[in-house]
């Protein structure tokens, strides 16, 4: 099953690029820094949490003796819930937004999750790569922690992308199933340890954030950025989470495939 994706995926590779073509052209037409607005963002969004939180607001974290630990702390949590959420919040209106390719064209409709991925993926990789050279100039210690970022991401990229493929399935029969990601996506957040340390929680809400799959995830990506000890094991939940999320989209679509072409 995994290599005939991979095969589809080889197969209609141009079809992939002109989608991901379309969509970062679509982003920025008609703007005058066209391209360049992929890098404001990220690096905007860097120097407030740096800036701010670190010398402004002189957020600490408990664990660490370092006035930039808090600003990387919540850097790592908001790439990785960034990413997740770009995979959701794309993926969910992937069958309706490429209605017409869908029905004049022949080809595996899953493909079409591999450009929300890419994109995703990119825009994610930037937004580290700045995280990692902020940290290389405020000369925050690295350590060989920063690979457990990898395992996280790819955690991330899974849960992300099953919720999402889930979501387009459900999209095209109850319209309201964005909307209600939305929220649920805004409720979520701060559910989860993401702009505060988990630590500051009461003991019993802290246990019961082991059932909230994208936690564990989070949490990893934060502690290797930090140098702090990396607990790969703690991803298993989420990991076993996106793979019963994934067996439900599966039996899903095979079962309204019919359906699912008559609504779109």
């Amino acid at each position: 099953m995994i290599s005939n994706v991979f095969d589809s995926i080889y197969q209609f590779r141009g079809l992939i690029y002109s989608i991901v073509v379309r969509d970062l052209r679509s982003r920025y037409i008609g703007s005058v820094l066209g391209m360049v607005w992929l890098l404001l963002p990220p690096i905007v969004m860097v120097l407030i949490y740096t800036v701010v939180f670190s010398t402004i607001m002189r957020a600490r974290l408990p664990e660490l003796d370092n006035q930039y630990a808090y600003s990387i702390y919540l850097c790592a949590g908001i790439i990785v819930w960034t990413f997740m959420l770009e995979l959701v919040q794309r993926g969910k209106g992937v069958f309706l937004e490429n209605a017409n390719l869908i029905k004049k064209s022949s080809f595996p409709r899953m493909v079409l999750f591999v450009p929300v991925v890419l994109v995703a993926l990119f825009n994610s990789l930037v937004l580290l790569m700045l995280v990692l050279i902020f940290m290389l100039i405020a000369d925050f210690p690295l350590s060989v922690t920063i690979l457990g970022f990898i395992p996280a991401l790819a955690a991330g990229l899974y849960l992300g992308l099953t919720v999402g493929v889930l979501a387009s399935i459900l999209n095209v029969f109850f319209r309201d199933t964005g909307q209600i990601v939305d929220i649920f996506s805004q409720g979520l957040f701060w559910a989860t340890p993401i702009v505060y340390p988990v630590t500051i929680l009461p003991e019993r809400i802290q246990a019961l954030m082991y059932f909230n799959p994208v936690f564990s995830v989070i949490r990893v990506a934060q502690n290797s950025l930090l140098g702090m000890p990396v607990d790969l094991v703690s991803l298993v939940p989420a990991v076993l989470f996106a793979t019963f999320v994934l067996v439900a989209a599966f039996l899903l679509y095979k079962r309204s495939y019919a359906d699912l072409l008559d609504q779109i």
